[in-house]
Order: C-alpha cells, then sequence, then structure tokens
C-alpha cells in the first residue's frame, strides 16, 4: 500500500471495526465468480484498495482511492471497466480521491450508506 492508502485504511478501520472487517489488496476474482466467456475475465485480476467484509466474512463494499493518476484515459478505462464488475456482481463500490485529503467525517457518512452497522455505532466522528 502506498502511504496515502495506508492513512485511508488506518482511518476506514477506525470506523468499521469491531462491526465489519476491512482487507487491503483485494483481487476481484477472489470475491467475484468467473465466468467462462464474461467479457470482464481478463479484468477480474486485478486488485482492489479495500473490501470490507461482514463477521461471517461476506463482502459487503469494495473501496478504491484514486490519485490524480485516475485522470488519465487508460485508467478511466480500467476504472469504468472495475465499475461495471462491481455493478453486474451487484457489489457496491465506493471511490474516494485523495485530492480531497482524508476527512474522517465526510468517510463515515460514506460509509453509513451502506454499512449499517456503524450508523449505529459509539464511535465520535469530529
Amino acid at each position: 500500500m502506498t502511504e496515502c492508502e495506508k492513512s485511508f485504511f488506518e482511518v476506514i478501520k477506525e470506523i468499521v471495526e469491531p462491526q465489519y472487517t476491512i482487507q487491503p489488496q483485494i483481487n476481484l476474482a477472489s470475491v467475484i465468480d468467473k465466468e467462462q466467456h464474461s467479457k470482464y475475465r481478463n479484468e477480474l485480476f486485478r486488485n482492489i484498495d479495500f473490501g470490507i467484509f461482514d463477521k461471517n466474512y461476506s463482502l459487503v463494499l469494495l473501496i478504491e482511492i484514486n490519485d490524480q493518476s485516475h485522470t488519465q484515459p487508460n485508467r478511466i478505462d480500467r476504472d469504468n471497466k472495475v465499475k461495471s464488475i462491481c455493478a453486474d456482481a451487484g457489489i457496491p463500490l465506493i471511490t474516494f480521491w485523495t485530492k480531497y485529503g482524508i476527512d474522517k467525517k465526510y468517510i463515515y457518512n460514506r460509509l453509513q450508506e451502506y454499512l449499517p452497522l456503524i450508523a449505529a455505532s459509539q464511535i465520535p466522528i469530529k
């Protein structure tokens, strides 16, 4: 992980634990069934920055941390493929942009849309 990804990881981990588990560097092929004739078969071997899992180890949410390199045409194409794969699999995908910094309240608000248990947590978000 990059230093920026590590910083996001620590904030997200503080928000979601102990109700959920966060794992870094999730390979799409490890959480999405591969279909022999899928148009995105090769794309499933890409890594996503973080996956959030419930206590039964079921995937709940994927997270991408995007820096300025994600504005390049080849990265935009790759990101759109990943979004399509996740949408087709019914897996929510959140993107956080590094240019906005690491705002704990913003991250919390985005996560609680998908993670109902954290909304009831006792974590003070400032």
